[in-house]
């Protein structure tokens, strides 16, 4: 890593301790932490690109409209964790600032792998995306059609959210480039740091908890709950999913 990055790279980790001091002090609403500690840092980091901005942005919005929504749908209907929410909720259950969140998970993870991990080459869109945005498109319709169908048929736990969203496709994408896997280290264990960082704080202050009883193991944090579930999914299985769905979808999966 060059100093430059190595600079930027303190930048960024001392900027996520100033922004998650401010939350924990000030206690501001769910979204206004996002923007703090989600939204303004991905946003300098996605600018210090110049190569990758439409691939990653693309990627990240079609994501955040076409495959957060049923996920999150799934599991607030077995009511495995819930924010604090202003806005109005479709369906009554999906919390729009967890879409907000989700759409900076994957734009900002991206932008932080192209940049300080696999390099901000030029390159154009892969053909292969328009198979995912297909694989997207049908998993909306079998979610929500579930739904309207009979709701008790959609609700998912975190295992089984995590077998279909992350174990599958996680050990199909890496079938077909092992190689990939130790260039997701470094963004998986910095956002590890961030993300657990982010919902110790959320949870001290209330905009974020975990209701339901079906996790494998809870442990009780600030005497609040708080599911290893959570812990071993999203902070060590979906960085690298996400990265090698990039990589094979859109990028040049090398």
């Amino acid at each position: 890593m060059t100093k430059n990055k190595l600079n930027k790279l303190i930048f960024l980790s001392v900027y996520l301790i100033l922004a998650l001091s401010f939350v924990l002090i000030f206690k501001p609403l769910y979204i206004v932490s996002i923007i703090v500690v989600l939204a303004v840092p991905s946003t300098i980091n996605f600018l210090w690109l110049k190569n990758s901005r439409l691939q990653i942005f693309i990627f990240s919005f079609l994501s955040g409209i076409l495959f957060a929504p049923p996920v999150e749908l799934m599991a607030r209907l077995l009511n495995v964790w819930d924010v604090q929410s202003i806005f109005y909720r479709p369906f009554g259950l999906i919390p729009i600032e967890n879409m907000v969140f989700a759409f900076l998970n994957f734009f900002w993870a991206l932008s932080f792998y192209k940049y300080f991990v696999d390099g901000d080459r030029p390159s154009v869109i892969n053909k292969r995306f328009k198979y995912l945005v297909g694989l997207y498109i049908i998993f909306d319709i079998l979610i929500f059609g579930l739904y309207f169908y009979n709701p008790s048929l959609v609700g998912a736990n975190y295992f089984f959210i995590a077998l279909i969203i992350l174990v599958i496709p996680g050990i199909l994408l890496f079938a077909k480039n092992t190689k990939l896997l130790k260039k997701t280290i470094t963004t998986t264990l910095f956002f590890a740091v961030t993300f657990f960082a982010y919902e110790l704080v959320s949870l001290k202050i209330g905009s974020w908890f975990w209701p339901a009883n079906n996790y494998l193991v809870s442990l009780t944090i600030f005497g609040q709950k708080m599911p290893l579930d959570d812990i071993i999914i999203w902070y060590f299985m979906s960085t690298p999913v996400l990265i090698y769905g990039y990589e094979f979808f859109i990028d040049d999966n090398k």
